[in-house]
C-alpha cells in the first residue's frame, strides 16, 4: 500500500483540513465578539456618503460614529472615495449586522485566497502539510486583520487574483485589479508601479493602459458624486489620525505606534540618531533591488513577492493588520527551499520564528520582526534557487 494513500494519512489530512477551517472560524468569532475597530470608520463614512455628505469630513463621520456605535474614536476616513462603494450596500443595515457581513466576507475571502495561492505555487501538495501551513498563516496574518476589521485580506485576495489574471492574459481584469489595489497606496503603490514596469518591459502595455483608464473613471465618478471630496485635505490637521490616536475630531489621546522600520528600530533600542541613517541605507538598497527585480525577474510570483517585501520594509505608514499580503512571500520563499533538506530545515525554523512573534511581541511595532524574518527567508530561497540553477547547467 502506498503510504501517501493509506487510510491513516487520509484521516490525518482531513483532520488538519478541519483544524485549519475551525481555527479560522474560532478566531473570526473571537474577533467579532471581543474586538473590532476599523469597520466603524468604513460604516460611518459610507453612511455620510449615502446622505450626500463628504466622507473625508471627520466632523460628519464622528457624529455618525457616535450615533451608530456610541463613541467617536479614531476613525477618520483616508481611503480613496470609491472604496466606500463596497460598503454602501450594507451601510443602511444595523451596525452589528453590517459588521457580521463584513467579517463573513473576510473569512471566506481569506480561505479562498489561500486556496488559490496554493494553486499558483503548487507547494506543498494538498494534504496535512499544506493545511498546517494554512493554519499557521491564518494565525499570523489573518487573525490581526480580523481583530481590527481591516482591509488587508481584501488587498491580499486582489493581489492573488491579479497574478492569476496576468498569467491567464486577462488584460482588462489585470488593469482593473491594479487600479483597485491602490485603495491602500501606502503598501501597494510600489507593487503596482513595479508590476506596471515589468509588464511594459514585456510589451504588455494594454493592462497598464486599462489601469490608467480605470483610475480616471473612478476619480471622475467620485467627483461627480461628491464634487468637493478633496476639500478636507486642505484643512490643517487632516492627516493627524495617522500619527496620533483621536477620540473625535478635536481630542488627541495618544501617539500611534506603527509596524514600520523606524518604529521597530525604536522598539528594539537603537539610538534615535541612527534611525534615519539606517532608513536611508534601506531605501537605497530597496531602490536597487526594486529595479533589479523589475528588469531581471522572469517569474511574476517572484516579482510580486520581492515588491511586497520592499514595500513593507520601506513604507512610512503600515500596521501589522496590513501584513496579510505577506503570506504570498512566505509561500513563495518556502517553495524555493524544498530542493535541500538543510535549507528547508532552516526555512521551517524561520517560519516557526514568524509564528512565534504573535505570542511574545510587546506592541504592534514588534510585528516588524515578521518582515525581518521573511527577508531572511527570501534571501535563503533566492540563494537555493541560484544553487539549483547552477547545478543544472
Amino acid at each position: 500500500m502506498n503510504i501517501k494513500t493509506s487510510p491513516w494519512v487520509k484521516r490525518f489530512d482531513f483532520s488538519m483540513f478541519t483544524a485549519w477551517l475551525f481555527t479560522g472560524l474560532a478566531l473570526a468569532v473571537i474577533a467579532i465578539t471581543w474586538f473590532g475597530k476599523d469597520f466603524r470608520g468604513y460604516y460611518a463614512a459610507a453612511r455620510v456618503l449615502m446622505s450626500g455628505g463628504n466622507p473625508y469630513d471627520y466632523d460628519l463621520v464622528a457624529q455618525v460614529l457616535l450615533q451608530a456605535t456610541g463613541e467617536m474614536g479614531n476613525n477618520p476616513y483616508y481611503y480613496p472615495p470609491w472604496f466606500l462603494w463596497l460598503f454602501t450596500p450594507i451601510a443602511s443595515l444595523p451596525f452589528q449586522v453590517a459588521r457580521t457581513i463584513w467579517m463573513t466576507f473576510n473569512f471566506i475571502s481569506w480561505n479562498i485566497g489561500l486556496w488559490r495561492l496554493s494553486e499558483i505555487i503548487s507547494w506543498p501538495a494538498k494534504g496535512w502539510r499544506l493545511y498546517t501551513l494554512f493554519t499557521v498563516a491564518t494565525c499570523v496574518f489573518a487573525w490581526i486583520t480580523w481583530k481590527y476589521e481591516q482591509a488587508g485580506i481584501l488587498v491580499f485576495v486582489m493581489i492573488v487574483l491579479l497574478i492569476l489574471s496576468i498569467q491567464n492574459q486577462k488584460t482588462i481584469w489585470s488593469g482593473i485589479l491594479m487600479a483597485l489595489l491602490l485603495i491602500k497606496p501606502n503598501i501597494t503603490l510600489l507593487v503596482v508601479i513595479g508590476i506596471s514596469l515589468w509588464l511594459l518591459r514585456k510589451g504588455q502595455w494594454r493592462a497598464v493602459l486599462v489601469m490608467v483608464a480605470a483610475l480616471v473613471v473612478l476619480f471622475s465618478i467620485s467627483t461627480w458624486i461628491t464634487p468637493d471630496w478633496f476639500q478636507p485635505f486642505l484643512k490643517k490637521g487632516f492627516g493627524q489620525g495617522l500619527t496620533v490616536v483621536l477620540d473625535g475630531p478635536d481630542r488627541v489621546i495618544a501617539l500611534r505606534l506603527n509596524t514600520t522600520l523606524l518604529h521597530w528600530l525604536a522598539a528594539i533600542g537603537v539610538e534615535r540618531q541612527f534611525h534615519m541613517l539606517i532608513y536611508g541605507i534601506c531605501i537605497f538598497l530597496g531602490v536597487l533591488i526594486f529595479f533589479w527585480a523589475v528588469y531581471r525577474s522572469q517569474s511574476l510570483l517572484e516579482l510580486v513577492s520581492i515588491l511586497l517585501l520592499i514595500s513593507f520594509a520601506l513604507t512610512p505608514y503600515a500596521l501589522q493588520y496590513d501584513y496579510s499580503s505577506l503570506v504570498i512571500v512566505l509561500f513563495w520563499a518556502l517553495s524555493l527551499c524544498v530542493s535541500s533538506n538543510k535549507a528547508l530545515g532552516i526555512a521551517l525554523l524561520l517560519t516557526g520564528f514568524i509564528f512565534s512573534v504573535i505570542f511574545w511581541q510587546q506592541n504592534i511595532a514588534w510585528g516588524f520582526w515578521i518582515v525581518v524574518a521573511l527577508t531572511a527567508l527570501a534571501i535563503l530561497g533566492m540563494y537555493q534557487k541560484t544553487v539549483k540553477n547552477t547545478n543544472q547547467i
